[in-house]
């Protein structure tokens, strides 16, 4: 035997501490301490598919709002502009902070996300507030506070978008209801501007 075994109230227990994690395994090295992440990923930075904003937005590009909300335009439109009182539709990727992936309207069959602008029964108070000023076929990068994101659920008749499946609206309550305290916490959405009527 390599080691003494004692036995205590009738538990055999080695006196030989288990293998280091990190040692070596035949031919195979143990993981770096350090890992150099891309910029774009530190970000989340992974846009709607069909934009040609791949690069990183710079610190500058962002502005933020009396409210919390911050937004940087990643690609700006051309049409008409998303106000008040106007009906628009947006394609919409959501991310947790961290810029983990959790749902977006390609996902689901790209159904966009209908509401009219200002209705608070529609929309999270931070996606109302962040889409102003947008114009057709531009795309927004929105950071918006706990405080002003699913404060009233994630279920499918509470403002929206709304995600769909047990599990990314599992991830919302979770966000909601231990992090919504945290400073700098908030909800990443990427939105892009289809329709203004």
């Amino acid at each position: 035997m390599p080691a003494a075994l004692a036995l205590t109230q009738g538990l055999l227990i080695s006196a030989v501490a288990p293998p280091d994690a990190s040692a070596l395994v035949e031919g195979y090295a143990p993981p770096s301490k350090s890992k150099s992440l891309p910029e774009e990923y530190r970000q989340g930075t992974l846009t709607l598919s069909d934009t040609d904003d791949n690069a990183v937005v710079p610190a500058t590009a962002y502005k933020k709002l009396d409210s919390g909300v911050t937004y940087a335009d990643l690609r700006l439109g051309s049409g008409e502009e998303a106000v008040e009182g106007k009906k628009v539709n947006i394609q919409w990727v959501l991310r947790k902070s961290d810029g983990y992936f959790v749902d977006s309207s390609k996902v689901n069959d790209s159904v966009p996300f209908i509401f009219t602008v200002g209705d608070k029964n529609a929309a999270i108070a931070g996606m109302n507030e962040g889409i102003q000023g947008m114009k057709v076929g531009g795309v927004r990068r929105l950071l918006i506070p706990p405080s002003l994101a699913y404060v009233d659920g994630v279920e499918d008749d509470k403002p929206g978008p709304v995600p769909q499946g047990f599990g990314p609206k599992q991830q919302m309550r979770r966000v909601m209801r231990f992090r919504k305290d945290v400073p700098g916490e908030y909800v990443f959405f990427e939105v892009q501007l289809t329709r203004v009527r």
